[in-house]
């Protein structure tokens, strides 16, 4: 049966879908050298369906940001009685390997292939379906060329991989951090190497047959006309349908602004459920607790350090839980060195509403290579970000969550154990670095060693603040016209009247006034918030030195964070220099979140001789 339909979706969760009764299961699979972490989603009722789904996640910036809507696809999978399983490619996200290695498309394929065999294998489906969005839609399809299976729900997919290539190209271009490596083809926080760039231009959608007993097509929101991929497969005699479901570009927006299309979800799942639970089977939950993998050992090998003569490092990853409820998670890497090292635990902070694994994965690089010279490194999830579940959805995907020092401090409590060094580093990026720098100010008990603030934003956040309300942007724009002013074809803009002249003499007079009122403060002026926090950023930074702290910051030389930072406190911050309780260090070239290669390289590099000099 050929059809095509519109249906209209929008972002409501209706009250009737128990959340808190979905077990999200982390597990470890694939081969031993290459592991995987992957949430298998299910419920404890008696029977399931006898088909289970594999959702397959999009690439870079889009994973990102689309995390926590596959998070809730895969809980209403499990609601409609269907087990899903998430996962994350090989050298993607928390799953081994890096982007430099070869074969990429082939080992994401690989990733897929392996998830079914262990969704499979867990729960004892002798069938399986696979949803895709965006590259994950397009992964799923090139499997379902050469693998039958029950259904295929391609969403948003890209069908042609030289017109990926060239978007990729062309955002490489018009980014404000150009890339150094000419040979290198980069885009939201991810590189592409040639062979990599080879194997998806061949990508051709419309030249292959799915052997899927059905399959849905969900175009983008601004392509609902578009009906190119539906008329090539349905001209090959395949069951397919087309619907048009509004959702994937908020799905796609900055982690902190996504919106999860409840509506559209429980469509596709209707779409699932029309005929598929004429065969149920027992539900093996208890079977699957008892054989999961939570921790896992690989080898590894610097990226960074001297490897001459070296053979890999065996790691050890595993996901803990903490807090009150156990609902809260993190992952832990180690090695087996790590309690003999004697070294202080380093925590990693969410950066934004970005999960665990940091923005352009900068959070599992700097742990497994930390990992390396001794330290335990812990990576978590706030409550309502990432796989730190909530049930109040309203605070989810909070950027700057109240109660942060709290969360860290259960980590703490969590991890305090005899066999190791019961001191702390604190690190984080933008919102992560706010929460490191008030857990320094207000744990004072708990042994911070120090803290590594990289590229804060703010250091007070207050209900009702906005990066757009906030002096941030004006410093943002300041820094960049600073820079380019020194660029020849910046220049060349300003004579063809290419620059945003608005935005220019704004900063330009914003400045002026910042540099005036510090000079000329009144007493009215000093009741107003800039000037109070202003005051308190000093006392707290002397504060955190007090407490037998250090404070390190790492900042992109035109991110506004040394701006903001020496604005409101330089002085404090020349004296706290000059007694080596604090010190700044700058990355060249780099935008807020390090998403270009070589200076995301630098950065860690950075971090990594700083803290391995720091004990030498």
């Amino acid at each position: 049966m050929n059809t095509s339909s519109e249906i209209n979706s929008n972002d409501n969760i209706e009250s009737n879908y128990d959340f808190d009764s979905v077990k999200r299961i982390p597990l470890y699979f694939g081969a031993k050298e290459k592991p995987l972490l992957a949430w298998l989603h299910i419920t404890d009722s008696k029977q399931h369906s006898s088909t289970g789904v594999v959702i397959c996640p999009p690439l870079a910036v889009e994973y990102m940001n689309s995390y926590r809507s596959l998070r809730y696809t895969a809980d209403y999978f499990a609601l409609a009685g269907i087990p899903a399983l998430r996962f994350d490619y090989h050298g993607t996200g928390d799953s081994s390997g890096i982007e430099e290695d070869e074969n990429r498309l082939k080992e994401w394929l690989s990733s897929i292939n392996l998830a079914m065999d262990k969704l499979k294998e867990l729960t004892k489906c002798d069938k399986i379906g696979l949803f895709g969005f965006r590259m994950g839609a397009t992964l799923a399809a090139l499997i379902a060329e050469k693998t039958p299976i029950e259904f295929l729900i391609s969403w948003a997919a890209l069908n042609s991989g030289k017109k990926y290539i060239r978007e990729i190209k062309l955002i490489q271009m018009t980014g404000k951090v150009q890339s150094e490596n000419s040979s290198l083809l980069e885009a939201g926080g991810m590189g592409y190497w040639e062979q990599t760039v080879y194997d998806i231009s061949k990508i051709k959608l419309k030249k292959i047959t799915p052997l899927a007993k059905r399959t849905l097509i969900i175009p983008r929101d601004e392509q609902t006309s578009d009906t190119e991929l539906y008329d090539a497969w349905n001209s090959k005699d395949i069951n397919i349908e087309q619907q048009y479901h509004i959702g994937s570009t908020l799905m796609l927006v900055d982690a902190h602004q996504t919106v999860v299309p409840h509506k559209a979800i429980q469509n596709i799942i209707e779409w699932v459920d029309k005929d598929l639970f004429s065969k149920l089977i027992t539900n093996n939950f208890k079977n699957i607790i008892d054989k999961k993998i939570s921790a896992i050992n690989f080898n590894y090998l610097s990226q960074f350090f001297n490897n001459e003569g070296k053979s890999e490092t065996t790691l050890n990853e595993s996901v803990i839980y903490y807090g009150i409820d156990n609902r809260n998670i993190a992952i832990i890497t180690e090695t087996e060195t790590s309690k003999m090292a004697n070294l202080p635990t380093i925590i990693f902070s969410n950066s934004g509403a970005n999960h665990r694994v940091g923005p352009s994965r900068l959070y599992v690089l700097l742990s497994r290579e930390l990992s390396l010279i001794g330290y335990r490194c812990v990576r978590i999830d706030v409550p309502g970000i990432g796989d730190s579940i909530i049930s109040n959805q309203e605070l989810e995907n909070i950027e700057y969550i109240t109660s942060s020092s709290n969360k860290i401090s259960d980590v703490i409590t969590q991890l305090d154990d005899a066999n190791y060094n019961k001191e702390y580093i604190l690190m984080g990026l933008c919102s992560g670095a706010y929460f490191s720098f008030h857990a320094a100010i207000e744990l004072n008990k708990s042994n911070i060693f120090e803290c590594i603030l990289i590229n804060p934003l703010t250091f007070y956040w207050e209900k009702g603040m906005t990066e757009e309300g906030s002096p941030t942007k004006e410093f943002s724009i300041w820094n960049w016209y600073k820079k380019a002013i020194t660029t020849p074809s910046s220049w060349v803009k300003l004579i063809k009247g290419r620059i945003d002249f608005k935005s220019l003499f704004n900063a330009i007079r914003n400045r002026i006034k910042i540099k005036i009122t510090s000079k000329f403060k009144t007493k009215k002026d000093s009741n107003n918030n800039q000037d109070k926090h202003k005051s308190q950023l000093a006392s707290d930074l002397i504060k955190i030195s007090d407490n037998n702290t250090l404070i390190q910051f790492i900042l992109s030389r035109s991110d506004p964070g040394y701006d903001i930072l020496m604005t409101n406190s330089g002085k404090t911050v020349n004296k706290l220099k000059k007694k080596n309780r604090l010190n700044i260090d700058f990355i060249e070239n780099a935008d807020h979140t390090f998403s270009k290669y070589q200076p995301r390289r630098e950065a860690i590099n950075l971090i990594l001789n700083h803290l391995k000099d720091k004990f030498s």
